[in-house]
């Protein structure tokens, strides 16, 4: 894998592709729980504070209703009345109330009519208002609506003041489903707030009443100037209509009589227009139409005779000729005698005389009958030139009856224009008396939509504050304070706290989750690392049976399965920044390996801060002793200089500071474990100039190459990444690096960019070794895959005393 390919997911970080995480922010709360619990109690102080400096308020309640129409003495179907009755009906009425129930005139009004302006209006607020805040804080007097009385136009500068005070304390809350609604008034005086609502809903309807009646004046004033105007019009019409009839009498004859006679409103000229003239040309036209008729219908059957010319039968087909009345006579006769022959036939034989002459008498009929229907053409072309004659002299009387109808139309127009216009005033002037009788018996009275269903009664409970509801929001507001700072706290902090979060955000597996060490015998966790030679660095051979030894074991396991025994042998620790615990791990993970059986090497690569050496100052001091250079031992810096060999600067570990059973080995098995293994130090040795230079160089390669061939293991603690470049001079001898990271601490940033480094230079890390993972709340969440004391007392690792030790421990953790 090339260098860019290797830092391609590095380049961007996971934690952008999720959301908000519930599971995490439920750990960070109960890890920061004191944080909720003091925001919950500046909380519970802070109501108590609000509750101590807040007066008590009491609040009164009357409800109003409101009618579908405002009441009324007269039955009015005026499309004014329906209109207000559906405006009374809908939803905007109601919240038109509601909104004029706060009104500053009201307001104002109410103030006057309870004389609350006493003392300064201190019966209202409390305190005095001064006259310089009053003019201060109000207008000059304005006339706040056009038609309120004289007495509403102009209030007192401190009637203002207090009528927007008293603005703040009424509620009008509209109840739902229903045309009532419910008026809240809140004050520090009980009684006063009892009065304050019934006065309210009290001047509401005395205000709508006087505004009702001022306009009622104004209308009816307004209707009586009109009425005078009216009615001199209606004189003017009528003369007009007289004058007109005098001079045109013939305009008569076509209508319009009634309202030139002052006749009943409502008569038209439209529906006038009968009169003689037009009667008789509509007599005129309707005989002139049945003439035509009779005359189509005679030359009809004339054609049809022409046809049929001598056909009896087919004659006898033709209406006209077959109801002639000779027709009609001789046909009766013939139908006579056909039944005397038949009933003759029944008895005598065709020969006998009475046969015979009923016979000759029929054959006599049928020829009368025959020749009374040959007649009947000639009677009908009579009958014909008749109608064509009575048509023309009817048609000629039409023509000249429309002629003079047509004259006396034209002379009468003038006529039914006056008659209109007369009319149309009369009808006018009667409405406008109309409505002056219904203005004026209903101007005086006092009705309105709204009235009292139900007055205020006395509170004898404050309505604020209320403690149990107001010490209930300071705790909530407490616990959302404590959360929103848990929240933004977690969401600053950039450091990476559980396996988890190291898995997603950095694209690696974590090889091992190292929880936070307890030092046996004492209830403190261990805080600073100054302290080389205890419990708080060889933990895998101090403590064996404690969670901490048990991650190592656990990395031992998960480095030794990444690939072949031979490309796994070379194995470097190293952190992004100082103080991540990479020298913890690499003399523990040295200890696992040594206590698995292997020859193990533990060099210090750091050759800024050496301190493996601090580790196992008791181990080494007996070497010290036999040593030519007591003082100043050799170390990695003697070996690349080529001043020692790699035999002569190695210093053995005793074995019963790296086996768990140490304490019971024999002198002969001083360095060998009982498993066989063995552990070597080298030291930084003494300090050298230019560090970066020498491990630069091929001195570094031959040594790591010299060590993998005398030893099973070689476990290499180098400098940090992001503090020197001595790392990434290493990572081409080394065959797997491990990135240490410290929970809860290193910025991601930082281990984003070591990675990156790391990459870079070809050594992609195989894994996170994420150190000292902390005992807090929650530990299901930060956990690091360790049973506490599993299989303790059943002889694992660990003596009686030991696991005593052990488990005192644990108790202190828990």
């Amino acid at each position: 894998m090339s260098a860019s390919n290797s830092t391609a997911a590095y380049d961007s970080p996971l934690e952008a592709r999720h959301g908000f995480n519930f599971r995490h922010f439920w750990h960070s709360m109960l890890e920061r729980l004191w944080v909720v619990a003091l925001c919950l109690v500046a909380g519970f102080f802070f109501a108590l504070a609000y509750l101590a400096r807040t007066p008590r308020l009491y609040q009164s309640h009357a409800v109003l209703e409101v009618d579908f129409q405002e009441p009324t003495m007269i039955s009015d179907e005026a499309n004014s009345s329906r209109m207000r009755s559906m405006f009374l009906a809908s939803q905007e009425a109601l919240r038109t109330i509601e909104q004029n129930l706060t009104n500053r005139t009201l307001m104002d009004r109410v103030i006057r009519s309870e004389g609350l302006t006493a003392n300064g209006g201190s019966a209202l607020l409390g305190h005095s208002v001064t006259e310089e805040n009053s003019n201060a804080s109000s207008p000059a007097p304005r006339d706040r609506m056009a038609g309120i009385a004289q007495r509403d136009l102009a209030f007192t500068p401190l009637e203002d003041v207090l009528g927007g005070a008293l603005s703040t304390m009424v509620k009008p809350v509209i109840r739902r489903g229903t045309r009532l609604i419910d008026l809240y008034v809140t004050n520090h005086d009980p009684a006063l707030a009892q009065g304050l609502a019934d006065a309210v809903g009290r001047e509401y309807i005395h205000m709508s009443i006087e505004r009702r009646a001022d306009f009622s004046q104004e209308s009816l004033r307004y209707l009586m100037e009109e009425e005078e105007r009216l009615k001199a019009n209606l004189q003017k019409s009528e003369a007009a209509v007289a004058d007109y009839k005098a001079k045109t009498p013939d305009a008569l004859q076509l209508g319009g009589g009634a309202a030139a006679t002052g006749g009943a409103a409502g008569s038209s000229t439209s529906g006038g227009r009968g009169g003689l003239v037009d009667d008789k040309l509509q007599e005129l036209s309707s005989r002139v139409t049945s003439a035509k008729a009779d005359r189509v219908r005679l030359e009809s059957e004339l054609q049809q005779i022409d046809q049929v010319r001598a056909n009896v039968p087919a004659l006898l087909a033709i209406p006209s000729i077959a109801n002639a009345p000779v027709v009609v006579d001789r046909r009766k006769d013939v139908a006579q005698l056909e039944s005397a022959v038949a009933s003759l036939s029944q008895r005598y034989k065709s020969k006998h005389p009475k046969m015979m002459a009923a016979q000759a008498a029929l054959q006599e009929a049928q020829d009368a009958l025959k020749r009374a229907v040959v007649n009947q053409p000639a009677v009908l072309r009579n009958v014909l030139m008749q109608a064509r004659a009575a048509e023309k002299s009817l048609s000629s009387a039409a023509a000249d009856q429309e002629k003079a109808a047509l004259a006396l139309n034209k002379a009468a127009i003038g006529y039914q224009e006056l008659a209109r216009q007369a009319e149309t005033d009369r009808a006018l002037y009667e409405s406008v008396l109309r409505q002056i009788k219904e203005t004026n018996l209903t101007k005086d009275a006092k009705t309105n939509a709204v009235s009292i269903a139900e007055h205020a009664t006395l509170p004898y409970a404050p309505a604020s504050p209320k403690p149990a509801k107001d010490i209930l929001l300071g705790l909530l507001g407490g616990l959302a304070a404590g959360l929103g700072l848990i929240y933004v706290g977690d969401v600053l902090d950039r450091s990476i706290k559980t396996v988890d979060q190291a898995e997603n955000l950095l694209g690696l597996p974590v090889l091992a989750a190292i929880p936070e060490r307890v030092a046996v015998g004492s209830g403190k966790r261990t805080r600073k690392t100054s302290d080389l030679t205890g419990i708080t660095y060889r933990t895998v051979a101090e403590a064996p049976d404690g969670p901490v030894a048990e991650s190592f074991r656990n990395l031992r396991a998960a480095l030794s399965l990444l690939g072949p025994e031979v490309e796994r042998q070379v194995f470097l620790f190293t952190s992004a920044l100082p103080n991540e615990g990479k020298s913890f791990t690499s003399a523990n993970y040295a200890l696992a390996l040594a206590q698995q059986g292997y020859r193990v090497l533990l060099l210090d690569g750091d050759l800024r801060r050496p301190s493996l050496h601090k580790v196992f100052t008791k181990t080494s001091a007996a070497q010290k002793r036999n040593s030519h250079d007591a003082e100043n031992p050799p170390g990695v810096i003697d070996c690349l200089l080529g001043e020692a060999g790699l035999s002569e600067a190695v210093r053995r570990v005793s074995a019963r500071n790296v086996d768990v059973g140490g304490g019971t080995k024999g002198a002969n098995q001083k360095f060998t474990t009982a498993t066989g293994g063995e552990l070597s130090i080298l030291a930084g040795g003494r300090r050298a100039p230019n560090p970066a230079e020498l491990l630069g160089g091929a001195s570094f390669g031959n040594l790591v190459a010299e060590a993998g061939r005398l030893f099973d293991r070689v476990v290499i603690d180098s400098a940090p990444v992001l503090a020197v470049s001595d790392t990434l001079l290493m990572t081409p001898h080394v065959q797997t690096v491990s990135l240490v990271v410290r929970a809860a601490k290193t910025p991601r940033n930082a281990v984003h960019r070591a990675m990156n480094l790391l990459g870079v230079s070809g050594a992609r890390p195989a894994g996170i070794v994420l150190n000292r993972l902390p005992h807090r709340r929650g530990a299901g969440y930060y956990y690091y895959y360790a049973s506490h004391g599993y299989g303790a007392g059943e002889g694992s690792y660990t003596g009686r005393e030991e696991r005593a030790d052990v488990e005192r421990a644990e108790a202190l953790e828990r």
